[in-house]
């Protein structure tokens, strides 16, 4: 039971006329989204239904900020997924006055000056990744660079290790145990509960996400023990600055709320950026002539990169939950209702960009910026100038180091995460 008393089954949203029947976890929208978006907006009601799922979505990029503009009734206290959470999540899961204690420990610890510190180690990293494969002329860059590189920022900012004692790539189940978790974000609850109880969630997954978990205790634990002998001061990774930074009122984040955070960033730094980076590269070798335009002309890396996150935002959208009744559109909405802010699809409102669906490297930066991919305002995305500078340091570099660089083969969709969209495997060849 959710806490309002009314069990998952409960159903508070049904078919409304007007409004588009679409189930976000089909075959059919994860092939053909856009379309879905395109009509969602030519109908003049942008709302949507969910059959599967007790959900309404929003697409109109102007009703999507009017929600997220209502702090005092939307909420994000219920998760940002469609199951409602029974305790208080980290970030994108609470609400002020408590996300605004969190942010000011966070924006002390994820700070500009510790993301541009780490942009030599980012190039090291990269070119390193780049030496490995460069003689053979042809790799999944998705694999190379876009799923490693966020992992490997991730893994330098908590201060953890790339590799088990045995020598395993923690990179490989770490990443496992992420598409488990996000996977499921759109899935009913009462569904998630008979996939793990039938056994249809792979185990092997489910067991990456408990060892990713038991990684973060371990890293914890160690923290605080190198912090008490004095090995360690404070600043040496987002772990020792979380136990040793004090929030506006004196107090710190407690161990459960740490644990949360790890997760949290580990989940949000690296999934999302990892789709945003082969999204760039996809663009740029599928829109003629971009990829050399940008080449020779560095300054319009920054643009490519906004325009692939307005056109392939990364993240398909996330929900909120009224905390008293409201009217969506023509409907009436009782307490408690999950309405699902389809980031993706407001990226696309002809209302706020014209030919939304053109990829276009001579629109304005700062009205391309007006896009959502990293939400807006109170819960805006703490991690953006991060995920922006690994797009600025992987795109240069791969322009810098690969020569008539093309596409080698089937890009591959990633439809195992319905809550995100992107690619799976992103094959190119160069000439050595």
């Amino acid at each position: 039971m959710d806490v309002s008393g009314k069990h998952m089954s409960d159903n508070r949203t049904k078919p409304i006329v007007g409004f588009a029947e679409v189930d976000f976890n089909s075959e059919p929208f994860l092939t053909d989204f856009k379309k879905v978006y395109e009509g969602m907006h030519a109908s003049g009601c942008p709302f949507a239904h969910s059959p599967r799922g007790d959900h309404y979505a929003v697409a109109s990029h102007t009703e999507i900020m009017k929600i997220l503009k209502q702090y005092d009734v939307w909420k994000a206290k219920f998760g940002p997924a469609l199951n409602y959470l029974e305790s208080p999540g980290v970030l994108v899961s609470v609400d002020p006055p408590e996300h605004t204690f969190e942010v000011r420990i966070v924006s002390a610890s994820f700070s500009k000056e510790v993301f541009e510190g780490m942009v030599p180690e980012m190039e090291a990293f990269v070119n390193e990744r780049i030496d490995s494969v460069f003689e053979k002329g042809e790799t999944d860059l998705h694999e190379l660079l876009s799923v490693s590189l966020p992992m490997f920022v991730i893994f330098r900012l908590l201060g953890i290790e790339r590799y088990d004692e045995d020598g395993t790539d923690r990179f490989e189940w770490t990443r496992d145990g992420i598409v488990n978790s996000v996977g499921l974000m759109l899935v009913p609850p009462d569904e998630v509960a008979q996939m793990i109880e039938s056994g249809n969630i792979e185990q092997v997954r489910m067991q990456n996400l408990v060892r990713t978990n038991e990684l973060f205790v371990k890293q914890l634990a160690e923290t605080k023990s190198k912090l008490a002998s004095g090995e360690w001061q404070g600043g040496q990774n987002l772990v020792t600055r979380f136990l040793t930074t004090p929030g506006p009122d004196g107090t710190f984040l407690t161990e459960d709320k740490i644990l949360g955070f790890m997760g949290f960033l580990l989940t949000a730094g690296s999934a999302t950026t990892t789709i945003m980076l082969s999204n760039i590269i996809y663009r740029l070798l599928t829109e003629e002539g971009t990829f050399d335009r940008v080449m020779n002309d560095p300054a319009l890396i920054p643009l490519a990169i906004e325009e692939t996150l307005r056109l392939d935002a990364p993240v398909q959208g996330l929900f909120r939950t009224n905390d008293e009744e409201v009217e969506l559109g023509s409907v009436h909405l009782e307490k408690d209702t999950k309405v699902m802010l389809l980031w993706a699809a407001g990226n696309l409102d002809p209302e706020v960009f014209e030919n939304p669906m053109k990829f276009d490297l001579d629109r304005d930066l700062g009205k391309v910026r007006r896009h959502l991919a990293f939400g807006y305002g109170t819960h805006f995305c703490r991690g953006a100038p991060l995920a922006r500078l690994e797009g600025e340091v992987f795109l240069r570099t791969v322009m810098q180091r690969f020569n008539n660089l093309r596409l080698n083969g089937e890009v591959v969709m990633e439809k195992r995460i319905p809550v995100l969209q992107g690619i799976l495997k992103l094959p190119v060849a160069w000439d050595t």
